[in-house]
């Protein structure tokens, strides 16, 4: 009668296994998976260290960036104060000085230095000078870019500035329902703070200039009765008597 062999392991073999780890240490036992598995362990610790060493490079970079940016920053000023110091130099004793010279100076200062660092801290207070001097300049459409530009990358007062900015170039273009939109989300949420109060006195020439009178009679009345001691109140009280002449000569029977 033959015997069927079980197909399997020799007895030796199957037998040395349960002998062998009953043999090994605690931390023989811990260590075993992780010698099996040291190639994948080692590329995950090595991928780990790029990605430190990565986000390590980069915020050096970005403080590096920062610190040449500021100094690029202190240098235009220091040009740009020289060159003002040389024109009253020249305008003798009459003290005449040539400010559209110095104006354009300043314009292409700053316009290189906002190319090459307009990411940066000083870049956005390089932008904001750049875009209040386009503004100063009449070149509203070419401040208000710039407006824009700066509060998509602001946020804070730095944000609020530039939207504010924004909504005075629609105004001096004459796009009074643009304006009237940012200047309203501004004042909305800045009234008991800077720059709640000059937003409101735009606010309220915007209402005037689209003959919305009672809308503009309610922010002059606003600034008189919550900020009476502003340096804006006085003007407030004026307007606020011209919408109150205008309204009453509208509302006289013919």
């Amino acid at each position: 009668m033959k015997i069927k062999k079980k197909k399997g392991k020799p007895i030796l073999k199957r037998a040395r296994q349960p002998a062998e780890a009953a043999a090994e240490t605690r931390f023989q036992k811990i260590l075993k998976p992780v010698v099996k598995r040291w190639k994948l362990i080692a590329a995950v610790a090595a991928g780990v260290a790029v990605a430190a060493a990565a986000v390590g490079g980069y915020a050096w970079y970005r403080h590096d960036r920062e610190l040449r940016a500021g100094r690029a920053y202190a240098r235009v000023q220091e040009r740009v104060t020289d060159e003002v110091k040389k024109a009253v130099e020249a305008g003798g004793k009459e003290g005449k000085v040539d400010e559209d010279k110095i104006a354009a100076k300043t314009v292409a200062e700053l316009e290189n230095l906002v190319e090459r660092f307009g990411d940066t801290a000083s870049g956005r207070a390089a932008t904001y000078e750049l875009a209040s001097l386009y503004f100063d300049r009449g070149e509203y459409q070419k401040a208000l870019r710039l407006f824009s530009d700066l509060e998509g990358k602001s946020s804070g007062l730095e944000a609020v500035l530039a939207a504010q900015g924004s909504a005075d170039c629609h105004k001096a273009l004459g796009e009074y329902d643009a304006a009237i939109t940012k200047y309203k989300i501004i004042f909305e949420s800045h009234k008991d703070e800077f720059p709640g109060v000059p937003v409101a006195m735009s606010l309220g020439e915007c209402y005037q200039q689209k003959g919305q009178l009672d809308e503009a009679s309610k922010i002059y009345r606003y600034v008189l009765d919550y900020h009476g001691l502003s340096p804006y109140a006085p003007q407030a009280e004026r307007e606020l008597e011209k919408v109150k002449a205008v309204m009453a000569v509208k509302r006289k029977p013919l």
